[in-house]
């Protein structure tokens, strides 16, 4: 089975993500979480399905994104690894990518 490595900032998206939908319908958070989850599965798999992403930075080469199954507005980002992926950050598609993934520092 494939290493599935979930960033602090990945986790983070993750549970706002589930807190933000929960304030309307704690159904609805609970089977987009569960999308996610299925979603990382599927990717450790077979980790180049996804698009692979045009950093400006090279700390970002390899980072590739897919939208999470049955919910296409919201995007993982994540790495392939020796022996799975790495789940950068979890974004809903209208978020500004570079902005969250490439903060200026």
């Amino acid at each position: 089975m494939s290493n599935i490595l979930i960033t602090p900032a990945a986790e983070k998206d993750l549970i706002n993500l589930w807190i933000y939908i929960a304030r309307d319908n704690r159904a609805a958070a609970d089977k987009v979480y569960e999308a996610a989850e299925q979603t990382f599965v599927t990717l450790a798999a077979m980790p180049s399905i996804g698009t692979l992403y045009q950093p400006r930075r090279a700390r970002l080469e390899g980072i590739r994104f897919f939208p999470f199954k049955q919910f296409r507005n919201y995007i993982i980002y994540y790495r392939a690894t020796a022996d799975g992926i790495e789940i950068i950050r979890v974004l809903h598609a209208h978020m500004e990518r570079q902005k969250r993934l490439e903060p200026k520092r």
